[in-house]
């Protein structure tokens, strides 16, 4: 099941659900990684720790002692696999660091510097596929964490989840204002760590206000992936320095921490921006309001689409030429990508957000197109958009995922482009129309 809180269970069992899902599939994934997956397989068995030590932050009041103990039991089993995870990530992050120099980066020093990664990231492979220790003592924390989850003195008061997420929104908050006074690496990795777990709380809570939250949730991931950026930047600095003979000598090191300090700038500059405005509530006003949607959630049931009568009637006659039916509670979203701040995982897809025709292309079956690749790989801010006609790389064209939504998500796109007269179009006319109109594909 999704990293979410479902409105038919009991918060207590929805602690426990989670809990048991994240540890399960991070023990399954370290059980016979083979070579080939080695990479992939710590980056989700840390990404799966993180998630469970936000999860019990949430819920840190109602736990007790019993917290710290599960959260330092979590912990010192992703540390096993941390030097594992660095060799690969900060290979990753080099990659995109001269990928994104402008013109893209790549004389014989800094292929130097990269070739001293490889060289790092293989070792650390290798260790892994003979069964290194690393893994059988990471093994063992997670068994005994799952094993401690029936025991967790977790309760169904909401009360409980208003601390929680409040104080770790408040940490954050802090962070922020330590960075904008002194922005060292150590204050900037603290930011980061609150950033992500506040992530995880917004997404925990997503479905109690999809359409708040789940915009929020992509907020405060790009944050968490900006300062996570950096954070690795500052790692390949502390290593080059450390053994520059490792890397072509000081010469090819010199030219590559030149783009490194040039990427690191503009990354916080970036963040900052973004963090004055995700931190501008109070951590009384941001719990009491995420709280509160529990509790419309609870009392009231699933939000629902929201629009003019034509935006939600659908077009039956239209639906029956192209054999589908269209419904006015919004469809499942495309998943979250997850793990560009991680570095060195493949991009992994997380719960995401209904999102309406507006915001991302949604076919009328459910099955939501993914991101772009290509503009998630873009840094934040830099993101551009194509007419619906145009074609992405293995992806259908804006036409053909045009053709693929429903009358009332069409009609959106209309409403968006004041199409005149849309209230009294058909799905095809609608399409059309939008066509027409030349639409911006926002994915």
């Amino acid at each position: 099941m999704a990293y979410r809180f479902e409105r038919d269970e009991i918060l207590s069992d929805g602690v426990r659900r989670i809990a048991a899902e994240q540890l399960e599939a991070a023990l399954d994934g370290l059980a016979a990684p083979s070579r080939d997956e080695v990479a992939g397989v710590v980056h989700d068995v840390r990404k799966r720790c993180k998630k469970v030590r936000g999860l019990i932050r949430l819920v840190r009041p109602a736990m007790g002692k019993q917290y710290r103990t599960v959260n330092a039991t979590v912990r010192d089993a992703a540390r096993e696999l941390s030097s594992i995870r660095d060799a690969h990530a900060l290979l990753a992050t080099f990659d995109d660091l001269l990928a994104a120099a402008v013109p893209p980066a790549s004389t014989p020093a800094l292929q130097a510097v990269r070739e001293g990664l490889v060289a790092r990231a293989e070792a650390a492979t290798d260790a892994v596929a003979e069964a290194d220790a690393r893994v059988e003592r990471a093994r063992a924390l997670l068994q005994q964490a799952l094993d401690s989850v029936g025991r967790w003195p977790v309760g169904d008061d909401i009360a409980d989840v208003a601390g929680g997420l409040s104080k770790t929104y408040n940490r954050g908050r802090n962070r922020l204002a330590e960075c904008i006074d002194d922005p060292s690496d150590g204050n900037l990795h603290e930011w980061r760590k609150r950033a992500k777990y506040t992530w995880y709380h917004v997404r925990l809570l997503r479905d109690a206000a999809p359409s708040v939250l789940e915009p929020l949730a992509h907020r405060y991931h790009d944050l968490s992936d900006a300062i996570g950026s950096d954070h690795d930047l500052a790692v390949l600095t502390e290593i080059f320095r450390s053994a520059p003979d490792e890397f072509g000598g000081a010469d090819a090191v010199r030219d590559a921490q030149l783009l490194i300090d040039g990427q690191r700038a503009d990354l916080q500059r970036r963040a900052v921006r973004l963090g004055v405005r995700l931190y501008v509530e109070t951590r009384e006003a941001f719990g009491a309001r995420l709280t509160g949607y529990y509790e419309a959630w609870m009392v009231h049931g699933p939000e629902l689409e929201v629009g003019e009568i034509a935006a939600l009637a659908p077009d039956r006659a239209a639906d029956a030429d192209d054999g589908a039916t269209d419904a006015a509670a919004p469809v499942d979203a495309p998943e979250q990508v997850e793990g560009a701040g991680e570095g060195g995982g493949p991009e992994q897809v997380e719960d995401a957000a209904a999102v309406t025709a507006a915001d991302g292309v949604i076919p009328a079956d459910g099955a939501a197109a993914q991101r772009d690749g290509a503009a998630a790989a873009v840094p934040a801010g830099a993101r551009q958009t194509q007419p619906v006609g145009a074609e992405g790389d293995g992806q259908a064209s804006g036409t053909e995922r045009l053709d693929q939504l429903s009358r009332a998500e069409v009609y959106r796109l209309a409403q968006k482009l004041d199409v005149p007269g849309r209230s009294r179009m058909n799905r095809t006319q609608l399409v059309a129309a939008v066509r027409a109109a030349g639409a911006p594909r926002n994915v």
